[in-house]
C-alpha cells in the first residue's frame, strides 16, 4: 500500500478547486426558474398582507427540488439585528420515520433554538409557534414531505404527523413550500384546509428524449455542463448517440447527470486530458451512479442496447413502496 502524503493531497488542489467552481453554480433551466418564481410570488403575497398561501414543489430524486429551496434561502440570510435573530426563510429537511416530537424538535434547531430535545409534545409546539414569530421568520420551507405519509405503513391516510402539520399551518399564518417525491401529493388528500390554501402544485420532472422539443432542451442542458467542465470550450458532448447515452445513465435527473459529468471532469483532470472521453464517462457513470453498471448494465459501454435501466434491481427501477406509495395518490 502506497502511504497518503500531504504532497499527494496538495497535488490534486487544483483539480478539487474546479470541481467545487461548477458545483457552486446553479443551472437556472425552465422548471427551476418556474419554481423559484412561484416561491417568490406566495412569499410576496404575504409580505403585502395577503392570507397565507402555500406550494408544494414535487419531483423525484435527483430532479432539483432541493436546489430550488437552497438557491432561495441563500437570497435571505439569517442576520443578527439588535435585539434579535432574524430569520426571514426557514429551511428544514423532515428525516425519514419522523415523529410529530422530532419534526418540531427538528424546526426549532433549524431555528437554533436552546435545547430543543426538551418538553412534551405540546410544549415543543408552542415553542416553534412562537420562535417562528420572535426571529420574523416570513417563509416556511419543509422538505422531503412524503416522510410524513410513513414508509412503514400500509396506507397513506391521516396519521399524527400529517394532523400536527394540519394543526401548525393554521396557527403559524405564514406561507409554507412542501417540497418532496410525487408521491408526497398524497398529503393533500389527509387536509382539506392545506388543499384550499395551497397556490398549486409545481412538478420538477425529468427531461426527455422522446421528441424533437424534449431532446433540444435536454441537449441544452447538457450543452451548459459541456462548456463548464471543458473550461469554456465545449466539445460537443450530445452529439451523435451521446445524448441518448447521457439521458439513459441518468434517466434525465439534472441531479444524476450533474454527478456523472463532474465525475467525468475529476478524470479527465487527473489524468491530464484536455477533454472527456467515452472510457471516462463509462468509469464515471460506474463510481458515481452505479457500482453494477459495468458492460451491457453502462450506457457508454460499447454493448449497451438503448433502454431505461429501470429493470428489477437497476439502478432506477421503481420500489415497492413507492408503486404502493402512488397508487394512494
Amino acid at each position: 500500500m502506497i502511504p497518503l502524503t500531504t504532497d499527494m493531497i496538495a497535488d490534486t488542489s487544483n483539480v478539487y478547486d474546479a470541481i467545487k467552481a461548477i458545483e457552486k453554480q446553479r443551472l437556472l433551466f425552465p422548471a427551476f426558474e418556474e419554481a423559484y418564481r412561484r416561491i417568490i410570488r406566495i412569499h410576496k403575497m404575504a409580505l403585502a398582507g395577503n392570507r397565507p398561501r402555500h406550494l408544494m414543489i414535487l419531483g423525484p430524486s435527483g430532479a432539483g427540488k432541493s436546489s430550488v429551496l437552497e438557491e432561495y434561502v441563500h437570497y435571505f440570510p439569517a442576520t443578527e439585528e439588535t435585539e434579535f435573530r432574524r430569520i426571514p426563510v426557514l429551511h428544514v429537511e423532515i428525516k425519514s420515520s419522523p415523529t410529530v416530537r422530532s419534526v418540531a424538535e427538528d424546526i426549532l434547531k433549524a431555528m437554533g433554538v436552546p435545547m430543543a430535545y426538551r418538553g412534551t409534545v405540546n410544549e415543543k409546539t408552542d415553542r416553534v409557534i412562537t420562535s417562528l414569530q420572535k426571529l420574523k421568520v416570513e417563509l416556511l420551507m419543509l422538505d422531503e414531505v412524503q416522510h410524513l405519509l410513513g414508509a412503514n405503513k400500509r396506507s397513506f391516510g391521516s396519521n399524527n404527523e400529517t394532523e400536527w402539520l394540519k394543526t401548525l399551518l393554521n396557527q403559524i399564518e405564514i406561507p409554507v413550500v412542501l417540497a418532496g417525491l410525487p408521491y408526497g401529493q398524497a398529503l393533500l388528500s389527509t387536509n382539506e384546509q392545506l388543499r384550499r390554501r395551497l397556490d398549486g402544485v409545481h412538478h420538477l420532472t425529468p427531461f426527455s428524449v422522446e421528441d424533437e422539443d424534449s431532446a433540444a432542451d435536454f441537449a441544452g442542458v447538457v450543452s451548459w455542463f459541456d462548456s463548464e467542465i471543458h473550461g469554456g470550450t465545449p466539445i460537443g458532448l450530445h452529439d451523435g448517440d451521446m445524448l441518448y447515452r447521457l439521458f439513459y445513465a441518468t434517466n434525465g435527473l439534472i441531479g444524476y447527470l450533474s454527478k456523472l459529468l463532474i465525475g467525468a471532469m475529476e478524470i479527465r483532470l487527473e489524468n491530464g486530458k484536455k477533454a472527456v472521453e467515452n472510457w471516462m464517462l463509462e468509469e464515471s457513470f460506474r463510481q458515481n451512479l452505479w457500482a453494477e453498471g459495468v458492460g451491457a448494465l453502462n450506457p457508454f459501454h460499447k454493448k449497451f442496447v438503448r433502454r431505461q435501466l429501470n429493470k428489477a434491481n437497476e439502478l432506477f427501477a421503481p420500489t415497492a413502496f413507492s408503486a404502493m406509495a402512488t397508487s394512494a395518490t
